[in-house]
């Protein structure tokens, strides 16, 4: 029987929040929609998006 000090429990861990994922992401200027940072055009309203570097 597995405890849950066990190496067995390891995958059933929640999963914490994806800071890399949220660093990859902005909000369209024209909809609000969050899109990718390299994005070139929103999926969303098809807005131009200009590539900001920081």
């Amino acid at each position: 029987m597995l405890t849950s000090d066990s190496a067995g429990m390891f995958f059933f861990r929640k999963r914490t929040d994806d800071d890399l994922l949220e660093r990859s992401l902005r909000p369209c200027g024209d909809c609000d929609a969050q899109v990718h940072v390299f994005a070139e055009t929103c999926r969303h309203c098809g807005a131009s998006l200009e590539l900001v570097a920081s």
